[in-house]
């Protein structure tokens, strides 16, 4: 068969099982938070969650690599930094929000990166889709200010919380971590000290704080967060975003914050008519934006090909 010819079948039947199974594994992570959360503390639950995640990359680089992780050699610190902030600081930050905030409004808000992200992008591209995405982050960021205020009116100053301050912190490192990993490559390498180190990191802070240990069998929740969203959902998402499966594939991703929500409603998280208006205006928004990334970046391609053509 020459290159140019494409297999029989349809060879994007795994590749997209995989993006499904991805997005399915993620969508879970805010519900099994809310339910670990009645038996662990956070600084708990995020060590058994890292150093489970840290333990499913280790295998899963070992597979594949066929040597272990210490032995391949670590990235650059300032490939790690960025591990760190955009891994370590958007899960830690988010699950601090879960624990002293509003779950449903604080997984929203942690989802809203992809606005912060447009208006990096409108200053960087000057164009009519940067612009577009202005406008989408404004109405996507009213939508976070009706999620706060559940009043007639809008003051925000008295109805904000320290909850919702930090999933929009936790949105901010996910948004750092958006921009500067497209400057690099990103593989478990990057990923295995985030989560070590994050998995240490909580491991003295729940020292510090002495509180008891729960018996083990309410530890598989937390570690199913780390072996599932974490670590699995990586190993999948990476497997159909191969190849082609990046331009096919990749706005199956966007359905990850509204099946998320979904399942916090249905087990039962309570919500006002205006919260709602606000939620769904943030995730329409989201959304919007990250569908106009797309399109800017297919349009980037085509204009590049011809060039490595010639």
């Amino acid at each position: 068969m020459r290159r140019d010819e494409k297999p029989k079948g349809n060879p994007m039947n795994l590749p997209m099982l995989a993006a499904i199974l991805a997005v399915l594994l993620w969508s879970t992570n805010a519900l099994a938070a809310k339910y670990t959360l009645d038996n662990l503390t956070v600084t708990q639950l995020l060590t058994i969650q890292f150093f489970a995640a840290t333990l499913t990359l280790t295998s899963l680089s070992a597979l594949k690599n066929r040597k272990l992780w210490l032995r391949s050699g670590w990235p650059p610190i300032s490939h790690i930094g960025i591990g760190l902030i955009g891994l370590t600081g958007t899960i830690a930050l988010q699950y601090i929000a879960f624990d002293i905030g509003d779950i449903l409004k604080s997984n929203v808000i942690a989802y809203s990166w992809p606005l912060l992200v447009a208006i990096w992008a409108a200053f960087m591209l000057r164009n009519l889709i940067g612009l577009a995405g202005i406008a989408l982050a404004a109405l996507g960021f009213y939508g976070i200010i009706m999620i706060l205020d559940t009043g007639n009116t809008l003051n925000i100053l008295q109805n904000i919380n320290l909850g919702a301050i930090i999933a929009l912190a936790s949105a901010m490192c996910m948004a750092f971590y958006t921009i500067a990993s497209s400057r690099i490559i990103v593989t478990e390498k990057l990923l295995i000290p985030a989560t070590f180190i994050g998995a240490l990191a909580c491991l003295i802070l729940t020292l510090i704080q002495g509180a008891s240990w729960p018996d083990f069998d309410q530890w598989i929740i937390a570690a199913y967060i780390g072996i599932g969203p974490m670590g699995l959902g990586y190993l999948l998402w990476t497997y159909a975003m191969a190849g082609d499966g990046a331009k096919i594939l990749a706005p199956i991703g966007y359905a990850t914050p509204l099946l998320s929500t979904i399942l916090l409603i249905l087990s039962g998280e309570s919500y006002t008519d205006r919260s709602l208006y606000g939620i769904t205006l943030v995730l329409t928004c989201s959304i919007g934006v990250l569908i106009l990334q797309k399109i800017h970046t297919n349009r980037v391609k085509k204009l590049v090909q011809p060039q490595n053509q010639s």
